[in-house]
């Protein structure tokens, strides 16, 4: 009996030692596989983190492109001027504008003056040989301060779409109109280079080398 405990015991310890898991050998690292030929790459992920809020793109609410700055009006070096009898109304055009005379008019002188991109809103200068004057339900009349501090009428009326909008000049002796009939929203479209224009406004009196001094021709 003695000499069977040594056996049993060394069994047990086999025995025991057959039950544990044996340990595994790390894992050897995988390649990732190599993309098939002519497959495109995966894009790497882009962020707008970290930029500025001035250094995004701006587009405009449509999504029709970029946002464009909106330019201020500059005049040009050309000068218009209208002559009547004994005076004379100039203006100077603002940057791609230009002008001509109109032709068969039968109530004096009148020149048109335009946006070369856009000859529908047309500006005419009109110079009356007699008094200028209107009237009318529907007009407004208000006053008009010119450049040199004079009062002049400005007259408007809605017709339609369209506003009519006279400028009467007092007179220089002469009479002179400056106006238009346009829609309504060309005339917003060019109200800022208008408002240049109107600023140019000049009147003045026509010297005439052909007149008689007025002692001379009294005696």
């Amino acid at each position: 009996m003695k000499k069977l405990l040594p056996l049993l015991l060394i069994l047990l310890l086999l025995l025991s030692a057959c039950g544990a898991p044996a340990e595994q050998p790390d894992p050897a690292p995988t390649e990732a596989p190599e993309s098939e030929p002519g497959a495109p790459e995966a894009p790497e992920p882009t962020t707008l983190e970290g930029m500025d809020e001035d250094e995004l793109p701006i587009f405009p609410a449509d999504g029709s492109g970029p946002a464009r700055e909106e330019t201020a009006p500059a005049l040009s070096e050309e000068t218009v001027t209208l002559d009547g009898t004994d005076s004379y109304l100039r203006v100077t055009l603002p940057q791609g504008w230009t002008w001509a005379q109109a032709a068969g008019t039968v109530d004096g002188t009148v020149y048109g003056l335009w946006p070369e991109d856009d000859p529908d809103f047309k500006v005419e200068l009109h110079w009356w040989p007699e008094r200028f004057a209107m009237c009318g339900t529907g007009v407004t009349f208000q006053d008009y301060t010119l450049p040199n501090g004079q009062k002049a009428t400005l007259a408007t009326e809605q017709i339609g779409e369209d506003l009519a909008w006279i400028l009467i000049l007092p007179e220089s002796p002469d009479s002179f109109t400056v106006q238009f009939t346009a829609p309504k929203a060309l005339y917003e479209a060019h109200r800022a280079e208008l408002e240049l224009l109107l600023g140019t406004l000049q009147q003045g009196v026509l010297a005439h080398p052909d007149a008689v001094p007025v002692e001379e021709a009294t005696g």
